[in-house]
């Protein structure tokens, strides 16, 4: 069994379309069952509500689970409350906004398979990866990336991509309160936990686009002064 976890904070105008192209995409694969898990931060925006009646105008969807939090918040926060209440041996972990096309999950539970890989990774810096963004964005994008990389002596080329499919066996292995913490910085942090597991991991390439609807919730500056602290606490503290 897959889960796939989605963080959301008003993502109202992006849920029910994500969760419709998930749910297409997984239906076509032979002998897989899954679970989608929605954590909603309370969204002012009513994202919960539109899950609600979604699953209530399908006969209670009972592979769709919503969790509303409404004391804590934070996106990796939220991936680590959706592990929690996982019943997969696999985690898909994704944004929200489509920034992840949903196409590339089929891949990535593929790859999984055919190769008995523990981590699958969706990167925008290996050959075929790219962004739908500025170039200097991506630029910047990049070379945090190749940073951290280097600093943390990480195998994987993006570090913050965030979409990517686990074993669950790996993250039981974890502190995940240690781990899931701050924004996108998650990520390296589970990739520098993970250094002294015998895990296997591949990257593949993907384009990541640009959000469907409504606003982003990144700060692109005070992201990147978050994700160098993070990369010298995480070197020095070990």
């Amino acid at each position: 069994m897959i889960s796939i976890i989605l963080p959301t904070y008003n993502e109202k105008e992006n849920i029910l379309s994500l969760i419709q192209s998930i749910c297409h995409i997984i239906d076509q694969i032979e002998n897989i069952k899954y679970e989608i898990i929605v954590v909603d931060d309370n969204s002012p925006d009513g994202t919960s509500m539109e899950i609600e009646k979604y699953k209530n105008d399908n006969n209670n969807k009972n592979n769709i689970v919503l969790i509303t939090r409404k004391e804590e918040c934070g996106l990796a926060s939220a991936i680590k409350t959706g592990i929690k209440n996982s019943k997969g041996e696999y985690i898909i972990i994704m944004d929200t906004d489509f920034s992840h096309p949903p196409e590339l999950i089929e891949n990535l539970i593929n790859i999984r398979e055919k190769s008995d890989i523990d981590l699958v990774i969706a990167s925008r810096y290996i050959k075929g990866g790219s962004m739908q963004a500025k170039k200097y964005k991506f630029l910047l994008s990049k070379i945090m990336n190749l940073l951290v990389g280097f600093f943390l002596n990480l195998k994987v080329k993006d570090v913050t991509g965030g979409f990517f499919i686990i074993k669950k066996s790996l993250l039981n292995k974890i502190n995940l309160d240690k781990v899931f913490i701050g924004y996108g910085d998650y990520f390296f942090r589970l990739l520098y936990e993970l250094r002294q597991e015998n895990y296997s991991f591949k990257e593949i390439p993907f384009k990541y686009l640009n959000r469907r609807a409504g606003e982003s919730k990144t700060k692109t500056f005070n992201m990147g002064i978050d994700y160098i602290k993070t990369m010298i606490l995480l070197r020095f503290k070990s």
